[in-house]
């Protein structure tokens, strides 16, 4: 069993940084040939090289990201140990990383849920950031996040569970005067006869658009791509085109600039929110109290308000 020692993995992480073993171990505060002998030594350990060694310097192999990769991962780790233990200390109970969609950001409730736990938990710090689903997934995994909201379906990866919380429809959105817009819903096809406008922001809904538009012998015809969502909104209350957006990112906005959000009656267009973290009961306590919460609290108005049992995680193919 390979145990490297924090002062290896602290050379090996300032080389590929740096890209210099030379300039990794006057950082280390050590001289190069001792810090090239811990990684030599470490190597031999692994059975193969770790870092790609030539004239302009050092790289990391292969083998050398994959270490690297969890040594961040376990200094991070303990970096955050050492925060909840100060917290603890003074009184506080630690703090909890949830990472969502911007969709999954943007509306069902979640910024009033997050209100309602800082009033009932006013000791658990919540770290949100804002990704998309495969990276969640990915930061799941790496321990770089305890909870999730993901919009992707399918069997999460192993060693995750995930919890059915919301559902989210997608609506082609316009011009409250287009002429779509006063249908209950419309058809995609439809839609793509339509010049849109994209949010490269929303990157895996502009694939899983262009997934569908292939099936239907088409290809989506963007007069705009635009870096975020709220140009994207703009561009389309001025005329330009139709968006396809979830509900939470149209729905606040429509009295405002003028839009109509119309339900796409595709069956794809109904997706379901997942929360997504480790079984519960290898989850810190923050964690913990935060997934049974967001469990908990009150969905926001959409197409369906109910929520299903916990859907067990699939072994990872």
């Amino acid at each position: 069993m390979i145990t490297p020692d924090w002062v290896t993995l602290r050379i090996l992480l300032a080389a590929a940084e740096l890209g210099s073993l030379t300039r990794a171990a006057a950082r280390c505060g050590m001289v190069t040939s001792a810090a090239a002998k811990r990684l030599q030594q470490l190597e031999a350990a692994c059975g193969m090289a770790l870092l790609e060694r030539g004239p302009r310097g050092v790289r990391p192999t292969p083998a050398g990201e994959l270490l690297i990769r969890h040594a961040r991962a376990a200094q991070d780790g303990l970096a955050r140990l050492g925060d909840d233990l100060r917290a603890l200390a003074a009184g506080g109970l630690g703090s909890v990383r949830l990472h969502a969609t911007t969709s999954c950001i943007a509306g069902h409730g979640l910024s009033e849920a997050l209100a309602g736990f800082a009033r009932a938990r006013p000791r658990i710090h919540v770290e949100l950031q804002e990704e998309t689903s495969l990276v969640i997934l990915q930061n799941l995994l790496e321990g770089q996040a305890e909870i999730g909201i993901v919009t992707i379906g399918g069997a999460v990866p192993a060693g995750l569970e995930a919890h059915p919380w919301r559902e989210d429809r997608l609506l082609a959105v316009m011009r409250d005067d287009h002429p779509l817009a006063g249908q209950a819903e419309v058809g995609f096809g439809t839609v793509l006869d339509e010049p849109l406008i994209s949010a490269v922001e929303s990157g895996a809904l502009t694939l899983l658009l262009e997934e569908q538009a292939q099936r239907l012998g088409r290809r989506p015809r963007y007069r705009f791509r635009v870096a975020g969502t709220d140009a994207c909104r703009r561009l389309v209350a001025a005329g330009h085109g139709i968006a396809v957006m979830p509900e939470g990112m149209a729905r606040p906005y429509e009295a405002a600039l003028g839009l109509a959000g119309v339900p796409l009656s595709d069956g794809w267009a109904l997706r379901r929110l997942r929360l997504v973290a480790r079984p519960a009961d290898r989850l810190a306590q923050p964690a913990r109290m935060l997934l049974e919460h967001l469990l908990e609290a009150e969905p926001h108005p959409g197409p369906s308000g109910k929520r299903s049992p916990p859907v067990k995680a699939a072994a990872a193919k």
